[in-house]
């Protein structure tokens, strides 16, 4: 087997150095092309997960620029790149290697290797058994030999006794026939090498190694860019690919009466395999859409296979144009992806570059707080970003060059500056129900959008806190929590109850009583410190429950809460009551009141006791219609009883015999048969008298119930 192994290599060596051709001359205008490098001028990163690459640089004459990518982001450069020429150039083809499914490009080739490696197909029995005619030229140890492959043959060597034969490992012999008629056989593991002969198999072989190799090196994409021209000139290149999302950590300084210092860092990751040296950084707010589609494999469309009719003296069909025509003819939509980044993402990058703060050696810090050492502008931080809207999208240009290193991260200052807000506490019940949270409600005074991320609080110089904040618009007021306050004490009281009627009415035949569920909760706070506190309570707004005229109005409002604001001065208790009234309607059909229901209404005041009496004059005329209903339905059955009864009669005469006793029971059965029709006509008047009455209620009752008002 190693053997065979050898021979393998030797034989895919041997064909591959015989089938190089010598490369055709290039053109003059090939020759004169050079390669050039465009390094990044501009990165453009947004919060949806995109990044905008900008490349420039100074080009020569025909100029020629490989750019290399990773197959997963060669479908966004498709989409999104851009080439400009801004000097006397002309942007000529921009190429790229096809990613041809391996299977599409072998599929015409006239045999297949097992990846594996197997005896049966990939090894180099396998090779040449499906070479079957190609014209070889076979070395060994005693000379060279050239003829045609006729079969590949597997066999086996046996050793030993008869009794107990040993089997050796498989081998093969190669069966070649030379153009003078002459068979030769040949043991393949003897074999030094083989050298095709025909151009067609050795293109087949080779068309055949460069798909495995492309199948093998996926990950690896190079887009060619030429652009043809005379004299120096600036050639640009701009693309857009996927990136991690750029992150914001924000930093609050609170001082001694609870003014807040703010001071916003930016986190961007450079995830590429190329630095970024001295670049324009903007990073972009907002959620644009983007998304994926399959732009670089070639597509292919299914063609059913028709058999050829035995009849082809067929002839040539004419069709007419369709009146109704589509340009396009694809059916298939891009799967599209939407992204929003809120600035709570995590970095690929492996270790952070920060921006420096550093000052001379001095005992400053040990004598002045961070609010000071902040409002006095002796931070050794500058804002490094300055911002403007574009569109629905906001935009942090970051003013001076930037580099970042491949692999790495970096913080970046966008934002520092004092900012209106206070010291206050916030009570959800939802979060806790003794005790509210220690905040700040800040107000955006900078002319920024400050992107959601995590906020670290500062107070007194110490740790207070962390908070995660939503995007904040420029003017834009936001409460923010980051600690329990522990010297607030909170205590709760619910209280519910049905309000009487506010409104009774009667509306096409509906007796309506309109009414309040009321709910109050009582806050109850005490401030246990020796220090003023402003607390914000909120409330939750519920679906269709409205504040009464007894609630104090809110300071403000949320889409989920309302929000008041209580002063407490130093161990002081306050109370706050939230009153809300749900409206609800009872309502009844007063053409099925019941007497129980009166007593109801006159219990809980709905009525008085004329309204009363006319509600019951409705009942008893419901009353005496259900009595007559109930007659009709007696004579109804009285008259089936009488037709049951006159079907037996007919029974029994016919089976009575002629006799004078038989007779004598006969009249007595007609007798009674007459009795009974009397008795069935008098049933149908009876009835008749009934319907007619019965309507005449009906007819009273409906008016009555239209007609009734309330007074």
């Amino acid at each position: 087997m190693k053997a065979l192994i050898m021979l393998s290599l030797v034989f895919v060596c041997s064909f591959s150095a015989y089938s190089q051709n010598p490369a055709p001359a290039k053109s003059s205008s090939a020759q004169s092309a050079q390669t050039n490098v465009l390094p990044i001028k501009r990165v453009i990163l947004y919060s949806n997960g995109m990044v905008h690459i900008e490349r420039r640089g100074i080009v020569r004459g025909d100029a020629s620029v490989d750019l290399s990518f990773k197959q997963s982001q060669i479908d966004d450069v498709l989409k999104s790149m851009l080439v400009l020429d801004l000097g006397k150039g002309t942007v000529g083809a921009v190429s790229y290697n096809a990613s041809v499914p391996p299977s599409v490009r072998t599929a015409e080739i006239p045999f297949s290797i097992d990846s594996e490696n197997n005896d049966d197909n990939g090894g180099m029995a396998g090779i040449l058994g499906q070479l079957q005619g190609a014209k070889v030229i076979v070395s060994t140890a005693a000379g060279t030999a050239t003829g045609a492959i006729l079969n590949v043959k597997k066999q086996l060597r046996a050793t030993g006794t008869p009794e107990k034969p040993v089997d050796l490992p498989v081998d093969y012999s190669l069966v070649i026939a030379s153009e003078t008629g002459e068979i030769s056989s040949f043991e393949l593991s003897k074999v030094r090498s083989i050298r095709l002969l025909d151009d067609e198999t050795r293109r087949d072989v080779n068309e055949f190694a460069n798909a495995s190799a492309l199948a093998r090196r996926r990950d690896a994409k190079t887009i060619n860019i030429t652009s043809e021209g005379v004299g120096e000139r600036e050639l640009i290149v701009s693309y857009t690919v996927s990136a991690p999302i750029w992150k914001t950590t924000y930093r609050v300084v609170l001082d001694e009466l609870g003014k807040p210092f703010f001071q916003g860092w930016a986190i961007v990751d450079n995830v590429s395999e190329e630095d970024w040296q001295k670049v324009k950084l903007s990073l972009v707010s907002g959620s644009p859409v983007s998304f994926i589609q399959p732009l670089q494999n070639p597509l292919y469309r299914h063609r059913p296979v028709i058999e050829i009719p035995d009849d082809l003296n067929l002839e040539p069909q004419i069709y007419q144009p369709s009146a109704i025509y589509s340009e396009s003819s694809d059916d298939s939509e891009p799967s599209v992806r939407m992204g929003s980044g809120r600035g709570m993402g995590t970095g690929a990058g492996s270790v952070n570059e920060t921006v420096m703060i550093s000052s001379e050696p001095s005992d400053v810090g040990l004598r002045t707080g961070f609010s000071d050492l902040l409002s006095s502008q002796n931070s050794g931080v500058k804002t490094a970003a300055s911002g403007n809207e574009i569109g629905d999208l906001f935009e942090y240009r970051i003013e001076q060059p930037i580099t970042v290193q491949r692999n790495r991260s970096a913080l970046i200052p966008i934002v520092q500056t004092k900012m209106e807000g206070e010291r206050v506490s916030v009570y959800r019940e939802s979060a806790r129900k003794d005790r509210p949270m220690s905040g700040v409600l800040l107000k955006n005074t900078s002319n920024l959008t400050l992107e959601g991320g995590a906020l670290t609080v500062l107070e007194q110089d110490a740790y207070a806190g962390e908070a995660l904040m939503e995007r904040l618009k420029p003017k834009e007021n936001r409460l923010i929590s980051f600690a329990l306050d522990l010297g607030t004490l909170v205590t709760l009281k619910d209280d519910k109850e049905r309000e009487s009627a506010k409104l009774i009415r009667a509306v096409n035949g509906v007796f309506q009583v309109h009414f309040f569920n009321a709910e109050r909760k009582t806050y109850s706070i005490t401030n246990q410190t020796d220090r003023p506190k402003t607390l914000f309570i909120e409330h939750p707004v519920r679906e269709k429950w409205l504040l009464s005229d007894e609630t104090e109005k809110p300071f403000d409002s949320t889409q989920n809460y309302y929000r008041f604001r209580l002063e407490l001065k130093p161990f002081e208790t306050r109370s706050l009551t939230v009153a809300e009234r749900l409206p609800l309607v009872d309502s009844y059909q007063i053409s099925g009141l019941r007497r129980e229901d009166l007593e109801l209404f006159l219990t809980r005041k709905y009525i008085d006791e004329r309204t009363r009496a006319k509600l019951n004059r409705l009942i008893e005329v419901r009353e005496e219609i259900a009595k007559v209903d109930a007659s009709i339905r007696a004579l109804g059955d009285e008259e089936k009883a009488i037709a049951n009864d006159q079907a037996r009669l007919r029974e029994n005469i016919e089976a009575l015999a002629k006799t004078p006793e038989a007779k004598t029971l006969i009249a007595r059965y007609i007798a009674k048969a007459d009795s009974q029709e009397s008795r069935i006509e008098a049933i149908t008047r009876e009835r008749q008298t009934r319907i007619r009455e019965r309507e005449t209620l009906q007819m009273s009752l409906q008016s009555e119930i239209k007609s009734f008002e309330l007074k």
